[in-house]
C-alpha cells in the first residue's frame, strides 16, 4: 500500500468510525428499518445524480442489475439493519469494537473462497489480524464487552453486530466480480437492490407515525450521503486498488477515529490503554498489508550495498593514460 491508499483508507475510517454515534442517535428516534431505508434512499439519490452529471462514472451499471440485488441484500441491507437493531441495545462504541472483527471473517473467508478474491492464509496475515483485533480489545477494555453479566438484550444485540460484521467480510470477497467496472457502477447497483429489499421492511417494521427531529433527520442525511454513497465509493476504490482482505482492515481503525471523534465533539481524555490499543491497531494494520515487510526488505538491500574496492580511489589517482593501459578488467568507468 501506498500513501495514496493509505489517505483514502484513513479518509474511509473517519467517515465510517463517526457513523456509530449518528446511527445510535437516530435509532432513539425512529425504527432500525426507518433509518436504512432513509439512508439508503439519499445514498442511491446522491449516486444517481452523480451518474446523471458523469454518465461515464457508471457505464455498463445495467449489466450489474441482477448481482447488485444479491450483493446489496448481504453487504447493505443485512448488515445495516443488524447494526441499526444492534445499537437499540448496545453502545455505539462497543458495536464499532464488534464490527472490528470483520478482517477477522474476511482472512478465514478468503483461505476458501473460489475465484479472485481467493487470498491464502498465510502465518504473516493471521498474525497481523490477531496483533490488531487485540489492539481493539486493549483500546475498549475487556469491561466493554460485557458478554458474559449482560442481559439477554444486550448479548442479543452483540450477536447482531458480529453477525453483520460475517456478512461484511463476505459482501467484500463478493464485491471482487465488479473490478474493472466503472466507479459508479458498484455502490449504485448494489444499493439500488438494498433498497428494494429494506422498503417492504421499513413498510412493516414500526413504521413513523410522526415527523422525525431535526437532529435525526441530520444524521439520517449524513448516514446516506457521507456515511453510504462517498463512503462506498472509497471502499471499492480500495477494493479494487488492495484487495478485500486490506480493505477490510477500515474496521480496525474505526474505533480509533471514535476516540478522535470524542476529542473534538465531547472533549473526552484519551487514557494509556487508547494509545497502546492505537499502537497495536496500526501495528497489525502494517504486518497484515505487508508494510513491514517492505520496509525491512528496503533496509536489507541498503546493508547489501557495499563500497566500491579501496583500489578504485588509488586508480583515480592515475592520469588517463594511465588508466588506459589498465587491463580491461580493471577500468572504472567515467
Amino acid at each position: 500500500m501506498r500513501a495514496r491508499e493509505y489517505g483514502v483508507l484513513f479518509a474511509l475510517a473517519l467517515i465510517w468510525g463517526i457513523s456509530f454515534l449518528f446511527i445510535k442517535i437516530a435509532v432513539e428516534d425512529v425504527s432500525p428499518a426507518t433509518l436504512v431505508f432513509g439512508r439508503l434512499t439519499l445514498s442511491v439519490l446522491t449516486l444517481a445524480l452523480i451518474a446523471a452529471c458523469r454518465p461515464a462514472l457508471a457505464a455498463g451499471w445495467r449489466r450489474y442489475l441482477g448481482y447488485g440485488l444479491l450483493i446489496g441484500t448481504i453487504n447493505n441491507a443485512i448488515p445495516f439493519l443488524l447494526i441499526s437493531w444492534g445499537e437499540t441495545r448496545i453502545a455505539s462504541g462497543v458495536a464499532s469494537i464488534l464490527n472490528a472483527s470483520t478482517p477477522l471473517f474476511t482472512v478465514v473467508l478468503a483461505q476458501f473462497w473460489i475465484g479472485s478474491a481467493h487470498e491464502s492464509l498465510t502465518l504473516r496475515r493471521s498474525t497481523g489480524v490477531l496483533i490488531g483485533f487485540l489492539g481493539v480489545a486493549v483500546l475498549i477494555g475487556p469491561a466493554a464487552f460485557n458478554l458474559g453479566g449482560g442481559s439477554m438484550a444486550q448479548t442479543l444485540g452483540e450477536l447482531a453486530v458480529l453477525i453483520a460484521a460475517a456478512a461484511y467480510a463476505v459482501g467484500a470477497l463478493m464485491s471482487k466480480r465488479y473490478a474493472g467496472s466503472a466507479p459508479l457502477a458498484a455502490p449504485l447497483t448494489m444499493q439500488a437492490g438494498a433498497l428494494l429489499v429494506v422498503t417492504p421492511v421499513a413498510l412493516l417494521w414500526d413504521p413513523p407515525t410522526h415527523l422525525p427531529s431535526l437532529a435525526t433527520f441530520a444524521c439520517i442525511v449524513e448516514l446516506g450521503v457521507m456515511g453510504t454513497a462517498l463512503a462506498y465509493l472509497l471502499y471499492f476504490w480500495l477494493i479494487h486498488h488492495v484487495g478485500p482482505t486490506r480493505t477490510a482492515l477500515v474496521t480496525y481503525l474505526l474505533p480509533c477515529t471514535a476516540l478522535l471523534w470524542g476529542m473534538i465533539f465531547l472533549g473526552e481524555r484519551v487514557s494509556w490503554n487508547s494509545f497502546a490499543g492505537l499502537l497495536l491497531v496500526l501495528l497489525g494494520t502494517m504486518i497484515t498489508n505487508g508494510t513491514l515487510n517492505t520496509q525491512f526488505a528496503r533496509v536489507r538491500q541498503l546493508v547489501r550495498v557495499t563500497p566500491q574496492p579501496v583500489a578504485v580511489s588509488v586508480v583515480a589517482l592515475h592520469d588517463d593514460s594511465e588508466t588506459d593501459r589498465l587491463p580491461e578488467h580493471s577500468r572504472i568507468t567515467k
